[in-house]
Parts: C-alpha cells; structure tokens; sequence
C-alpha cells in the first residue's frame, strides 16, 4: 500500500515538472493556435487568411517607381543661357598698347540676382537672359568705344547656379556643371558620377525646387521617358533600395533582409535566410504579417471587422503544390515573414530540460519502494 503511494507521488512530481518546464521554456513566437486566438487584453485580433493562388493575385500591388509627369515632360533648356548666380569667365583680347584689360582675363565674374555683371571700365551690365554668344557681341560693342576692334570670349564657368549636388549611400558625392554632355540625367550619371551601383535594385530620387521625384536606376538606361532633363539647383540622391523584410522564428536566419531584387516572393524571402530550420519549423505555420491596406483588406477578408489593419497571411507548405503558389505571393517593405515552432520542439525541450529531475526522482522512489517492500517483510 505505502509503495503505490510513493510511486504516487512520484508521478505527480514528474507531472509538476512537466507543467512548470513548459510554462518557463524559451521558443522563438506564438503558436498557430495563439496567433489565431483574440488577444486577452482587448486589442484588435489578427485577420488569418489563407495564402492561395487568388489571394496572390488580389495583394500584388503595381510598385512602379516612375518621374512624375512634370519631370518627364520637362524640355532640355539652352545651356549657354545666362542666369542669375552665373559664374562668367571673360577674356578680352586687344590690339592696342597699353592695352585696357590683363591678356589672362578678367577673372570669375558672377552675375547678380538682378541679373547684372560688373566690367571695369564699362559698369554694370545686363547679362542675365541672354546667350552667351549674345552677351559677348554686346560687350564687344561697349569695349568698342574705348579699343579698337577687341576680340571677346565669354564662358559660364564652374561654381555658378548651373551645377547638380549629387549625394549617395554614405553622404555627398560632388557638385557637377551641366555642359553639353550632362543636361540630361543619363548624360550626368555616365559622365559625373562616380561609383558603382546597382541598376535593378539603385534609387533614383531629384529634388528640383519644391518637387520630388524617384525612379529606378534601370529605367534610366531602358526608358527614354526617365532619362529627363536636369536644371541648375537640382539635388539627386543615388541610394539602394531602402525596402527590408523581417524574418522571424524558427528560419535558417533572423534577421532585417534588404530586398536583393526590385519584387521577390514569399518563397525567395524563404530562401534567402536559409530556408526553413529543419529541426524546429513547422511547415504549416508559415506566416508573412502584414499593415494591410483597407481596400485590400476588404476584398481578401470581406467579413472582417471595419477598420482591420493586422493581417496573417498564413501557408501551409506540407500541401503538394504550396511552394508554386509561394512563388506568387508577393512580399512588401516592412512584412514580417515568421515560422512557427512545431509542437514537438517543445515536448523535446520540456523532456530535455526534466531529465536530471526525473532521474532524482526515480532514485528517490526506488529508495521508496525498497523501504517499503523491508517493512513488508
């Protein structure tokens, strides 16, 4: 009687372990059943939706990244016209001796807000509107009357407000004229930008007084339309693709993962952190949770409550033809792609982690059990 007892007890403990190891033990996330389950404290629940063929087809989104129609239709200005700001580099050739001006010229000379330039000698001149070539005769003719038949030159120099500020990744790449061979944002990027980038995955974006505009570096190259027409006081900014996902749970990595191509799927994303953990995954719980849009939301999940934001795009990929369907479903900046724990990782754990209890108590009944069978006798 007293040896049933104590093998009693004895499974009780092993009983109180088993609960208390599986209350305690470390796991990567919530279950499938927890992530389908309304939360305790009120918040709002995640929508479960299944990943299908037609699911795929109601969530791709057109994430084209074109120049706005302003920038697109923007026409090539004349780059001999001269601007406010302007930096001029004048050069006056004469015949007669002393002559008036220095044979090196007279040096930078910036044109004022007002559009006028200072010239010794002659005063201010108007110089903002005009072509270079235009200027030039005009100057000629003021010279005239002090030095017979002066030969002018006259250039817009580097410096002035004609110039594109290019920044990268790591901060400001250099200031760039716009010449003959950089008025348009192909011509700039071949002939004034250095380093390297990426074409499918670089960003281009071009700030021009109040406007912004992005496109790919791609469709500089395969689009006339984005190869548009740079103006003084632009700013471009070169950058890769600032998109990420998150991979959580029981993946080959856990980690921020930025987008290696402009679109990639479900499965891709699988793949690119190393697949799922064989050791640990439950390939029925693969989730992408997602801030859904609400026109979205209301055609994938129809009877969901209004104003339904927190969707669980949820795959089950022991299915024969998951991984095809994987392939369609498309993943967005900010997702969060998580794998479930299977339920045996834990009993695996909770056996693990009560194996020197379970010894200490089968020592302790075995010494149970032999006192009690003396007794007996």
């Amino acid at each position: 009687m007293r040896r049933t007892d104590g093998l009693q007890r004895a499974g009780q403990m092993i009983a109180l372990v088993i609960v208390s190891a599986g209350c305690t033990l470390p796991r990567p996330g919530p279950t499938i059943q927890e992530l389908a389950a309304a939360p305790d404290d009120g918040t709002p629940a995640l929508q479960m939706v299944e990943i299908t063929d037609e699911i795929s087809a109601r969530t791709r989104l057109d994430e084209a990244l074109n120049f706005s129609f302003e920038f697109e239709t923007a026409r090539i200005e004349n780059i001999e016209v001269i601007r406010p700001l302007d930096v001029l580099d004048i050069f006056i050739l004469e015949t007669a001796q002393p002559p008036l001006y220095p044979a090196a010229g007279l040096g930078p000379s910036r044109v004022d807000l007002s559009g006028y330039v200072f010239i010794p000698y002659v005063g201010r001149m108007l110089a903002g509107g005009m072509t270079t070539e235009q200027f030039r005769e005009h100057l000629t003719r003021e010279i005239g009357f002090m030095t017979p038949e002066p030969q002018v030159n006259v250039q817009i120099g580097v410096g002035g407000n004609n110039t594109v500020k290019v920044f990268g990744d790591t901060g400001a790449i250099g200031e760039f004229p716009i010449t003959s061979r950089t008025r348009t944002l192909s011509g700039l990027l071949a002939n004034a930008v250095g380093g390297a980038f990426e074409p499918e995955t670089a960003r281009i974006t071009i700030r021009r007084d109040d406007m912004i505009s992005s496109t790919w570096l791609d469709n500089v190259m395969r689009d006339p339309r984005a190869d548009v027409a740079m103006r003084g006081g632009d700013v471009l900014l070169i950058e890769r693709d600032p998109r990420a996902f998150l991979a959580l749970g029981a993946l080959g990595a856990n980690s921020v993962v930025e987008f290696p191509e402009r679109e990639i799927s479900l499965l891709n994303a699988i793949s690119i952190v190393g697949g799922l953990n064989a050791s640990t995954a439950d390939p029925r719980g693969v989730f992408v949770l997602r801030k859904e849009r609400p026109e979205i939301v209301a055609q994938v999940a129809p009877d969901a409550p209004e104003g339904t934001e927190r969707v669980a795009y949820v795959m089950d990929l022991t299915k024969p033809a998951s991984f095809f369907v994987a392939a369609n479903f498309g993943v967005r900046d900010d997702d969060i792609i998580y794998v479930s724990e299977a339920p045996y990782v834990q009993f695996l754990k909770i056996v693990g982690s009560i194996a020197p209890p379970l010894q200490a108590v089968d020592s302790a009944t075995s010494v149970v059990a032999r006192a009690a069978s003396g007794f007996e006798n």
